[in-house]
């Protein structure tokens, strides 16, 4: 004999009816609660420094920091470098040696930082050089970073025919910079640019002393640009050595865009 089901109040719904839409509705409660799972997984910041990141040096005038995968979603974050000549030609890039990233001793510590070198072309004083830009960007796209911090190191240089410190000058478009006032002045501007101070007690810093770095900081930054020159050093005709500073390492809180959304 066939078995009824339990008896149901009119107008009501069989258990059997009930377990079964209980089941249906299962996948629909777990896809809901798995998105802010997920999610959850990104970061939104990442306190970074270049020396945890792969370096690719392109050439003489382009180099690459990258850290794969930064924020848990397959994108790369980047800081690309790229050099051009800067004003008169009387300083040249070295192809050698600009963009090497050094970890020698320069500037009192053994920390990778980026070399910019220049070629003496002649001895005019017309402040020729380069200009380094550096980009911030997460998967191509432009991206901003916050208390960017690095080093410039051993600015230096014999007093120059100006009148107004060492060959070696250096500004950036953002930022400021704190730094021994005893070997170094100005303002890290195009018009006042950081340069060895005329009184300072040595023309040249060893590499093993601080003397001649300037501790850069900048709250917000995308992009920032950096300059390098040389002026005319009262050195004899035949003597013109290359010029060289050291930039680095960078620090910065890297800013994920997709949780701003």
């Amino acid at each position: 004999m066939k078995k009824k089901d339990a008896a149901v109040p009119e107008g009501g719904l069989s258990r059997r009816t009930v377990v079964q839409g209980a089941a249906w509705s299962l996948p629909v409660i777990a896809a809901a609660v798995s998105t802010p799972i997920a999610a959850a997984s990104l970061l939104c910041t990442a306190a970074i420094s270049t020396t945890t990141a792969t370096y690719t040096r392109l050439s003489a005038t382009s180099a690459v920091f990258t850290w794969a995968n930064l924020f848990g979603d397959g994108k790369d974050f980047t800081l690309t470098l790229t050099a051009v000549p800067n004003g008169a030609t009387n300083m040249t890039i070295n192809s050698t040696n600009n963009f090497v990233l050094d970890s020698g001793t320069q500037g009192g510590e053994a920390q990778p930082s980026v070399r910019l070198s220049l070629d003496t072309a002649d001895l005019r004083n017309i402040g020729g050089g380069e200009r380094v830009t550096f980009s911030f960007a997460l998967d191509g796209a432009p991206a901003t970073v916050d208390t960017l911090s690095y080093k410039i190191k051993d600015i230096d240089g014999f007093q120059a025919v100006d009148g107004l410190g060492g060959a070696e000058r250096v500004y950036v478009s953002e930022g400021t910079g704190t730094y021994n006032t005893d070997w170094i002045r100005g303002q890290g501007t195009s018009a006042n640019p950081w340069r060895p101070f005329t009184g300072s007690p040595n023309v040249e810093v060893i590499p093993t002393s601080a003397a001649g770095n300037v501790t850069v900081t900048a709250p917000a930054v995308s992009a920032f640009d950096l300059t390098f020159v040389a002026n005319n050093s009262g050195r004899a005709v035949g003597d013109r050595p290359n010029q060289n500073i050291w930039v680095g390492p960078f620090s910065f809180t890297a800013l994920n865009p997709a949780c701003a959304v």
